[in-house]
């Protein structure tokens, strides 16, 4: 399993990928020549995750090869401390810690006096005490202030000749300058190293730098702080209240050295070594060359900005995070895409967020885009993507490559919301990228969008189309009772999503079943409340529209099987009404037979022999009385007759209008029926003089109506003929 990494410095030579062992070979040296002078302070400086901390490691590594004789080296995390008393005491204590030592091995010498003896271990914690700032424990003897003490009252042991060089207040520099003779005379040498510098607050970086600007000239010191400049410059500018920061660490520093930037595209290829090992370890294989090829463009493309090794590791751990759990959710290449844009563009990955989930609520239909909305969005962008070379990570031109929708306008509103090609819908759909409406959530939210069908819900459909027909028709109709988050039903969404890239990708079996499926229970979908009336862009049309283009695909795919679908299409749907007055109607229309809308052949679901062989099929249900009668409680019934109007001519449907209208109730039920749909400030049912005209006689039909009126046979039927008088209202139109 691939961890994510922990981001800490390199400690070894065999990981370091980027010369810092090299560079370390050739500092070390200077630095410990640097001990040998009056006292010095180095900077070693860069950007946080420049790698400041793996050459401060490699450094100590080096050193300690040197073998550089009365050589010290101390090593302090002032972060780590916590405090400037905490940090201190540690550099003070190691350096006084030496000289104790040293102090130890004279005093067992022959010839050591005593009595005139100064503990200068001690008098360079006092010293520290005088010049620094916030040491605690304190404690007074004889006048002075003594750090360290164990408690009130208890100081330290100056040693006996102390008070005679000294006296009974010596100045800071005489302290000073007596520990600064020590040091030439005793010809030991210190070499502190301080990491992480820019990590400290400005009060903790302000004592850290006065520690090292006040001991810092000690001869035979040299102190190497590593720390990011304008971070260290800014918290010593608000910590000092100075004009400016830099100038001021300026007089502090003596040398700098700052780490290279590492050779050009070295952290691409480095990223890109590394998510191919991510890729193969969870999915046992290697990308494809497509894959490959996505992948070194997202990297080369996105990855331009990078310039730390810390922000490769930070987009390999994203990866690594969110990958291992999306394997069959998202795109490689996209993941490290995004992945790359959330560390080295914030505010471009929050746009992107905002925006792919706002289009896919407008792909799946339920929400419109305002013309402000789109304006503010495109403004947003054109700010974010600002180049006009179509070859930056920076232009628009560059986002298109992979967000298709997007594109460069002269107004903000048109760069966004564009119409992608049906090449490109299907391409990111079907690879699961980041565009796809179906899977982008996955990018941002390890989850799916909860208004589109999860991915293992529509593989289990493809299963039961392909090898269950009665158990895709069974989850279909739960589909048409389950209601979406943001309305409408699962069944309706699953039908908008078929187009002609979409049946492409099944199987003759799998088509086979998607037809017949979905044209069964269409009956069950018109006649749930919200569309037992037609609509203008109703349920009806879309899934005509879409299972004509399965039955094309289907006859070019395998004829065999598409000869034996249809003529079960045409026997066994229950969906008799929509089956004529939408789907065997359009196509009617399409070949020419009937209205002025003939299509080129190319645009025909069926050819003219099974237009006829469909024909004498449908004819024939009709002509069964048990169907003649399911046909009353048709829902879209206009839409039925007309269909077997343009089919079979007048006489057929006129004579069944005839016998279903017999009965009073049943003949203002029709009337109710065969209202159409029309909608300005609300939505309205007319019911127009023509599409009465077509079955039944007009002056007969309102003479009926006046008189069953006047009977008032019930109150039903009172309030349902108030409800056509109505709809014949709305319908009027000049010269009725």
């Amino acid at each position: 399993m691939l961890y994510p990494d922990s981001d800490r410095a390199l400690e070894s030579e065999e990981q370091d990928e980027f010369g810092f062992a090299g560079i370390a070979k050739k500092l070390a040296p200077s630095l410990v020549a640097a001990t040998g002078g009056d006292g010095m302070v180095i900077g070693i400086e860069g950007p946080w995750g420049s790698g400041k901390s793996t050459m401060m490691n490699l450094l100590q590594k080096e050193l300690a090869r040197l073998e550089t004789q009365n050589l010290h080296i101390i090593s302090i995390a002032p972060w780590l401390s916590g405090d400037g008393s905490s940090l201190v005491r540690t550099l003070i204590e190691a350096m006084a810690a030496v000289l104790d030592t040293l102090e130890d091995a004279r005093s067992s010498g022959w010839g050591w006096n005593k009595k005139r003896a100064i503990k200068y271990g001690n008098l360079l914690r006092e010293y520290a005490a005088k010049t620094g700032r916030g040491i605690s424990p304190l404690a007074k003897i004889a006048g002075l202030v003594l750090p360290f003490a164990t408690a009130a009252g208890e100081g330290l042991d100056l040693g006996a000749g102390f008070l005679e060089k000294f006296g009974k207040a010596p100045t800071d520099a005489d302290l000073k300058k007596a520990i600064s003779d020590r040091l030439k005379s005793l010809n030991i040498r210190f070499l502190v190293l301080i990491d992480d510098l820019d990590r400290l607050e400005p009060a903790q970086a302000v004592e850290v730098v006065r520690l090292v600007r006040s001991v810092a000239d000690f001869p035979k010191v040299a102190y190497v702080m590593c720390y990011d400049r304008a971070v260290l410059a800014h918290a010593l500018q608000v910590g000092l209240d100075v004009t400016n920061g830099d100038l001021f660490l300026q007089k502090v520093v003596q040398l700098t050295f700052a780490i290279p930037l590492p050779e050009p595209f070295d952290l691409r290829l480095s990223l890109r070594q590394k998510a191919l090992a991510i890729y193969e370890e969870i999915n046992k294989r290697s990308l494809s060359l497509d894959e490959l090829d996505e992948l070194r463009l997202a990297i080369d493309r996105e990855g331009q900005a990078l310039r730390t090794p810390r922000e490769v590791k930070l987009v390999l751990n994203g990866i690594r995070f969110a990958y291992a759990n999306l394997t069959e959710q998202v795109y490689f290449p996209d993941i490290c895409r995004i992945n790359l844009i959330k560390i080295l563009n914030p505010p471009l990955y929050a746009w992107l967020e905002k925006y792919l989930s706002l289009r896919s609520v407008l792909t799946t239909g339920d929400a419109l885009i305002e013309e402000d909305e789109r304006t503010t969005l495109g403004t947003e962008l054109k700010s974010l993507l600002p180049s006009e070379d179509a070859t930056s990570a920076r232009s628009i031109w560059g986002l298109r490559r992979f967000i298709p929708s997007v594109r460069a306008a002269e107004t903000a509103k048109d760069t966004v919301f564009s119409t992608e090609s049906d090449k490109e819908r299907s391409s990111i759909w079907e690879l699961k990228r980041l565009a796809s409406p179906q899977h982008y959530r996955f990018y941002f939210a390890l989850t799916g969008p909860k208004t589109v069908l999860p991915d293992e819900q529509y593989r289990a459909l493809l299963a039961l189309a392909e090898k269950d027909i009665n158990g895709l028709k069974v989850r279909l109709r739960q589909y048409i009772d389950e209601r979406r988050p943001l309305g409408k039903s699962w069944f309706e969404y699953i039908i908008d999503q078929f187009d002609y890239h979409q049946w492409r990708r099944l199987s003759a079996k799998q088509i086979q079943g998607y037809i017949l499926g979905i044209s069964d229970v269409m009956l069950d979908m018109l006649n749930t409340a919200d569309h037992i009336r037609p609509s203008m862009f109703g349920i009806g049309q879309t899934a005509q529209n879409n299972i004509r283009e399965a039955i094309k695909q289907l006859r070019s795919l395998n004829p065999e099987i598409a000869s034996t679908t249809l003529e079960r299409l045409w026997t066994e749907t229950r969906s008799l009404g929509w089956l004529i007055g939408e789907l065997y109607r359009t196509e009617l229309q399409y070949h020419g037979r009937v209205g002025d809308r003939a299509q080129p052949q190319q645009m025909h679901a069926l050819t003219d022999e099974q237009l006829d062989a469909a024909k004498l099929i449908l004819e024939r249900r009709l002509a069964d009385p048990a169907t003649r009668l399911e046909l009353r409680d048709a829902p879209h019934l206009a839409y039925l007759l007309f269909g077997w109007l343009d089919m079979s001519g007048k006489d057929a449907p006129m004579q069944w209008v005839a016998e279903y209208t017999v009965d009073d109730a049943n003949f203002v039920k029709y009337l109710l029926q065969i209202r159409s749909w029309s909608m300005s400030d609300r939505v309205y049912y007319p019911l127009r003089k023509t599409s009465v005209s077509y079955f039944l006689d007009w002056d007969q039909t309102l003479a009926r109506l006046d008189r069953l009126e006047k009977e008032k046979i019930s109150d039903s039927m009172v309030s349902n003929i108030a409800e056509i008088r109505e709809a014949l209202e709305q319908g009027r139109e000049p010269g009725d």
